[in-house]
């Protein structure tokens, strides 16, 4: 089962890790409901790219208002920052292995943060996860 663990560092980042020995996959069991409160955003793809799964974590004055992004593209239409990036290449990557398990930090073009991306596979789903935390700059 998941577990909470707090990771040093300049960032202020919550890490959530899995025992090798879950052999279900914890985020596969997720309703809607529990997705939505994930601390971090959540995108479950399938191996073309197109969103199964989703949490809106961005910040919006009409939070709960804007369009489902379900079926859409990923790296086209919802996040084209990501389509032409280190993000699609290593999802490409571990489409075609079928082994995706990697965590990295990038600027988003626009925005003033960076953000942490995890990309990792769901081998019993056949489905890919994408996570996006935004990191924020602790006070020395």
């Amino acid at each position: 089962m998941a577990r909470k663990v707090a990771q040093a560092g300049p960032w202020n980042m919550t890490v959530y890790t899995f025992e090798m020995e879950d052999a279900d996959n914890p985020l596969g069991r997720l309703t809607e409901q529990g997705l939505a409160e994930l601390p971090f955003g959540a995108v479950e793809l399938s191996s073309e790219g197109m969103v199964v799964g989703y949490n809106d974590t961005e910040p919006s004055g009409a939070a709960g208002l804007r369009q489902s992004v379900n079926g859409r593209h990923f790296f086209k239409d919802v996040a084209p920052w990501a389509g032409s990036s280190m993000v699609a290449d290593e999802f490409r990557k571990g489409v075609e292995s079928g082994d995706l398990n990697v965590v990295f930090d990038c600027a988003v073009p626009g925005q003033t943060y960076k953000v942490r991306v995890h990309l990792k596979v769901s081998p019993i789903l056949g489905t890919f996860w994408v996570f996006i935390k935004r990191l924020r700059r602790q006070a020395a």
